[in-house]
This record gives structure tokens, sequence and C-alpha cells, in this order.
């Protein structure tokens, strides 16, 4: 099933870049949805990997200074990668874990990628630095970025405006969430590669 529509964004205008023009694969720039299955984002950039005919690429990054930076977080995406490693051992889907090992060290290896890849997806959450960065690879990156909400059951721009009170939200909520209950991310969003 196609990644719903109101859950992709697009970032930038730059084109789509085909195989023809050097596109070699699609990237999924995971930041915020670290998971292999139920996600939205991983989806799309399954999907549009298949549509393509080209190769899967994961790239995970960690940058070790942000706020709230800790070693507790660090150490459950380190065990997350670590995971993720051994599930996609053996599969085509080529993935890339990346902790920065010092301020800046991992700075412009998105680019890098991004130079031979057909389509950037990725995940599109409202926490921490994520939307400056989306913004700024949107900016600088010469290929096409889309975005994909895999925040929770309903999609983040389902909401026609800004409810102020709770009561407001739970009665758009129970009117709204219907709709999309029945649409879920796939368990193994990998399972045809």
């Amino acid at each position: 099933m196609p990644t719903p529509t109101l859950r992709v964004r697009a970032i930038n205008s730059a084109p789509l870049r085909p195989a023809s023009q050097g596109g070699e694969y699609v990237l999924y720039w995971m930041t915020a949805f670290r998971r292999l299955g139920w996600n939205f984002a991983l989806d799309h950039a399954a999907e549009q990997a298949r549509a393509l005919g080209l190769p899967l690429v994961i790239l995970e990054p960690l940058r070790c200074d942000y706020a709230w930076a800790s070693a507790r977080f660090h150490h459950f995406v380190l065990d997350g990668m670590a995971e993720k490693a051994a599930a996609l051992a053996g599969s085509s889907v080529v993935y890339l874990p990346y902790f920065e090992p010092s301020v800046g060290a991992g700075r412009g290896l998105l680019a890098a990628l991004a130079e031979q890849a057909a389509l950037v997806v990725a995940d599109d959450a409202p926490i921490l630095f994520l939307p400056k960065a989306l913004a700024a690879a949107g900016e600088h990156l010469s290929v096409r970025v889309v975005a994909v909400d895999s925040n929770g059951l309903l999609p983040l721009r389902a909401a026609d405006r800004v409810h102020l009170t709770a009561y407001s939200f739970r009665r758009f909520l129970q009117r709204e969430l219907p709709n999309h209950l029945g649409v879920l991310p796939s368990a193994d969003s990998l399972a045809e590669f």
C-alpha cells in the first residue's frame, strides 16, 4: 500500500536524479524513526527504490553534540544500530550507521551520499534540531528531498488549525482519527529486498 500523501512533504523543488543522470540509489536519512518496521518513512523510501528500480541505502547518523545529548540516549541508539546491522546483514539494503567521533566530523556526509542519490527520503519529526537540519538539507542538496511523517496514528498535517484547548483537540481527534486508523505502516518495510 502506498504511503499516504498527507504524510509526505516536499522539502525542496529539486528534481529526482534518474539513473541516466547518475542516480544510483534511494537514500533514506534515518534520524527520528529509528526502526525497520512500522515506519512510514522507510516504507516510502522502499516504495520509491522499487519504483525506480534502484537499491536502497539507509544512513543512520548520530551527532555527538546537540542539546540534551546524553550517554544514555547514545547507548540506546547505538544498541539499535547494532540490531539493525545484524538484521540487514546479507540483504540487498545498504545500511550505514554513523556515530560522529568528534564534533563536526560528520559534516558533509549527507551531502556526499546525496550526490549519487536519485532521491533523499527523510524523517519528518518536529523534535530537537531535526527541523532545521531538514530545512538546511533541502536548501543545499541538488536532489529532491522529501520528509515523511511516521510520528503516530494521526498525521501531523491532518489538523486544520492549532487547537488551543484539550477539549477542542479531543473533538477534532474523535472526528478525524478514524479516517487514519486503517492505514498503518508495514510491519516489515524491507520484505521485498
